[in-house]
Formats: C-alpha cells, sequence, structure tokens
C-alpha cells in the first residue's frame, strides 16, 4: 500500500473515512511503516478542516498510533501506526469530544449525532470512556458524559 496519501478535494467526513481504511488497511497487512498524510493547512493557514478533525483523530488514539506534524510543510502530517484503529474511528469520535467538552445528557448526545445511528453513537461513547478520554457519570435518572 502506499505510505502518502492526499485528502485534498475531499469533504471532511470523506477524508477522515479515506484516512481509517488506508491506515487499517496497512496496519492489517503487516506494514507499520509511517504513512504522511497531506491535508492541506487551509485558507487561513492555521489549519483547514481536514487538518483539524484528523488532529482530533489522532489525539484521542494515542495508544494505537503516533504522529507528528511534518516540520516544513504545515499541511501534511506523519502517523506512525502501531494497531487498527477502532471500528467507527473517525470522524464521530472527534465530534463527540468537541461536544463533549459541557457535560452532556446521553439523550442530547444522540439527538445531536443522530445521522450515525444511535448503536454507533452508543458503541463510540462506550470506547471513549474505555480509552480514558471521556467521563460518564450519573446526574439523577440520567447518564451524563463530559470530556476529560
Amino acid at each position: 500500500m502506499r505510505t502518502e496519501i492526499d485528502l485534498h478535494g475531499y469533504q471532511v467526513v470523506e477524508a477522515i473515512d479515506i484516512f481509517v481504511k488506508h491506515y487499517n488497511g496497512m496496519v492489517k497487512e503487516g506494514d507499520h511503516s509511517p504513512i504522511s498524510v497531506i491535508h492541506g493547512y487551509g485558507s487561513s493557514g492555521s489549519g483547514g478542516r481536514i487538518k483539524r478533525t484528523l488532529l482530533k483523530l489522532l489525539e484521542t488514539s494515542v495508544g494505537t498510533l503516533s504522529f507528528q506534524q511534518d516540520a516544513w510543510n504545515p499541511g501534511k502530517t506523519v502517523i506512525y501506526p502501531k494497531k487498527v484503529l477502532p471500528e467507527g474511528a473517525g470522524i464521530i469520535s472527534s465530534e463527540i469530544l468537541e461536544y463533549c467538552l459541557l457535560q452532556r445528557s446521553e439523550s442530547k448526545i444522540l439527538g445531536k449525532f443522530r445521522q450515525f445511528g444511535d448503536l454507533k453513537v452508543k458503541n463510540t461513547l462506550r470506547r471513549l470512556v474505555k480509552q480514558g478520554v471521556l467521563a460518564k457519570s450519573r446526574k439523577g435518572r440520567h447518564t451524563v458524559y463530559r470530556r476529560i
């Protein structure tokens, strides 16, 4: 498989999905070569939506991979694979973590992310709690989550 992937021209959801499939394909084949991801740096120069979303995903996948931004090219990140990314990894994880900067009830989270389906959202919540990046607690009769 290629060790460079260019995400220019894709919508954010598409770009993250393409990255996750490419990454998992390499790891499943036993290829742990560094992957150069060209995501661009956005028109502001401080990071476009693909870059920001990709970095959120990478930050929540600490035990699964390591990464560093290219020192010479702010539109490129180098990823060092270790393990397969969990099924459902991608934009939903990073979006839930961003949404849960403030404490949110499970029903509010399910409503906000209903386009992904309740089962996928609940599985993602469980995985994020298990990874230690999301705290789960009770508030009255409601289950609530907050990013750690």
